[in-house]
């Protein structure tokens, strides 16, 4: 099931101390941009975010210092190493991620069961064409992830090569991954900007709300995807398919059984 991005948010949420601060600082200017940073983290793997303020206030449209001030001075998120995280989030993440363990596991047990319960079914040693190429795809991916994960320097801004990029883009069929990864390059230029880890950077301006989406990357992906099993399946009818001279001998073989059925 397609992960829709779900997170439980108290009604009371603004009578915590922590957020009363906040309002009495920021207002409620601050209080949304609180919400929307919690957002972004949970968004992200483990639902860590770097302490990147410049791009975080770029994402959000506004100024670095008072994110820096909602992140760092009222006790709403943790600081370490150069990442922070919500307590909070964390802890009611963890529940629904529980919750859904459960069920893929419950899932897959049933799944086992029904499959004991069928009679095996002979395979085509190939696969069927929707299989191969699925099956390549996972491959070539699982080839290109290898390959960048032995690069020496994979925090350099060099390190965001072909390889990755073609990685990040099948990760984010929503996005022009090259395109973006052209506006980050200005972005970086026009201020400036320096990252330790250049990868996570830009994962980040990739989830930005910046970041522009467009449809056309999955449709071709899909396209490709469809012709390349239509031709597959295309050559498995073929190699399956009979000879016109073993069609005729068949034919003749029929023949001469009905032929000799009704000969007196």
């Amino acid at each position: 099931m397609k992960d829709a991005y779900y997170f439980s948010h108290d009604a009371n949420a603004q009578n915590d101390p922590n957020i009363v601060k906040l309002l009495f600082k920021h207002g409620w200017s601050g209080y949304g941009l609180y919400w929307a940073i919690i957002e972004k983290l949970r968004n992200e793997p483990e639902y860590i975010m770097d302490t990147d303020y410049d791009m975080i206030a770029y994402a959000l449209r506004t100024n670095s210092d008072l994110i820096e001030s909602i992140i760092g001075d009222f006790n709403l998120f943790v600081i370490e190493k150069e990442c922070f995280y919500s307590p909070s989030l964390k802890r009611r993440m963890g529940r629904l991620d529980e919750i859904k363990e459960k069920r893929v596991y419950a899932g897959k047990m049933s799944g086992i069961s029904r499959n004991k319960a069928k009679p095996k079914q002979p395979l085509n040693k190939k696969g069927t064409g929707v299989e191969q190429v699925l099956n390549s795809i996972v491959k070539h991916s699982t080839v290109k992830y290898s390959k960048a994960k032995n690069s020496k320097s994979i925090k350099t801004l060099e390190s965001i090569d072909k390889i990755h990029l073609s990685e990040l883009q099948d990760k984010n069929l929503d996005v022009d991954v090259e395109k973006q990864f052209d506006l980050f390059k200005d972005y970086l230029d026009a201020n400036g900007k320096t990252y330790k880890d250049y990868r996570a950077g830009f994962r980040s301006w990739l989830k930005s709300p910046f970041c522009e989406k467009t449809t056309l990357i999955r449709e071709e992906r899909n396209k490709k995807i469809e012709m390349k099993a239509r031709v597959i399946e295309k050559k498995e009818l073929e190699d399956n398919s009979a000879s016109p001279e073993e069609i005729k001998a068949e034919i003749d073989k029929a023949l001469g059984k009905i032929s000799r059925k009704y000969t007196v």
